[in-house]
């Protein structure tokens, strides 16, 4: 994806963001400000939702989800948005129609967002054009480019436990080849001034240093030494060529978090997740649910960061 150009097309012709495709070039203030308006939902009380019957949501996800699709149909919920889930495989696109047609079929009836997850590269810059269409799209993944959602909630989940995150050094371990979620975490914790970042991924699953700029590949030991803040990630089993080659076990022994591991970093050192995690062999079983851990609380922030981009949108 031409990210340059995706950055964009996210903004009208009055610089208003309209869409959220990629974190990657968003100032700094708008960033800040879905993340003020998601602290705010998340202290916010539970009240009946009002009704908004012309601010519909049609959910198209082409890839499996539990977490960013039932956040995003939630938050829609609790600000009164209908919603539409649209499985791919029951809709038109099964009879060849194109995603174009699709979309603008879907803009046609009124839809006001489009929540979509795709495994192309590149597929929203075609949809974004002009880029003050009447439908306001949002990416929930884009092949291994970008989540900006993800990205979003992490840094939400970070700011609320790091609040100095200039000082902030973090580490991030896995399947960086293939992690969307990885390089839009990277791209927030840059923009907020975060300069020690450090990546740690087997050789079979490093990155192209291009997606991380000014950060190198280290072994594990010297990423976690002092470090506050890691995040692990999933291997993408369902990505890889010849998924057999990556034994759980022999991962786990060379690349797997423990409690033994965590010893090198900063003493009140906390870690992440995206989900979903495979339990004993990206991180042992006990430190999913320990005290170091912020991952239900990843999870938790999914909703109000997600209702904080609906709102930002339509504002």
């Amino acid at each position: 994806m031409n990210e340059n150009r995706a950055t964009s097309l996210q903004f009208d012709h009055n610089g208003k963001l309209r869409h959220l495709i990629t974190l990657t070039g968003l100032p700094r203030t708008v960033l800040e400000s879905i993340l003020d308006r998601a602290e705010h939902f998340v202290h916010a009380e539970t009240a009946p939702p009002p009704c908004h019957p012309n601010l519909s949501v049609a959910l198209l996800f082409s890839e499996a989800s539990t977490r960013t699709r039932v956040s995003f149909s939630l938050a829609a919920w609790r600000l009164g948005y209908p919603v539409i889930n649209l499985e791919p495989s029951q809709s038109s696109l099964a009879k060849s129609e194109t995603l174009e047609d699709t979309v603008s079929t879907l803009e046609a009836m009124g839809i006001r967002f489009l929540v979509m997850r795709h495994a192309q590269s590149g597929i929203f810059n075609t949809l974004l054009d002009p880029p003050d269409r009447a439908i306001h799209c949002i990416s929930a993944g884009e092949s291994h480019q970008s989540h900006p959602t993800q990205g979003l909630l992490d840094l939400l989940t970070i700011r609320q436990h790091f609040p100095d995150l200039a000082g902030l050094s973090v580490a991030i371990v896995g399947d960086l080849a293939h992690s969307r979620v990885a390089r839009s975490t990277f791209t927030a914790l840059r923009t907020f001034g975060v300069t020690d970042i450090r990546l740690s991924a087997p050789p079979e699953l490093e990155p192209d240093p291009a997606d991380f700029h000014g950060a190198s590949n280290q072994t594990l030991d010297q990423a976690l030494e002092g470090i506050q803040l890691v995040i692990a990630l999933r291997v993408q089993s369902e990505r890889l060529a010849k998924p057999s080659t990556i034994d759980p076990a022999r991962y786990f022994a060379t690349y797997g978090l423990t409690s033994e591991r965590l010893k090198s970093c900063h003493p009140d050192v906390r870690i992440m997740h995206p989900g979903p995690i495979h339990p004993g062999m990206e991180l042992a079983s006990d430190l999913i649910n320990g005290p170091r851990s912020l991952i239900r609380q990843q999870v938790r922030n999914g909703v109000p960061i997600r209702m904080a981009v609906y709102e930002e949108l339509r504002s």
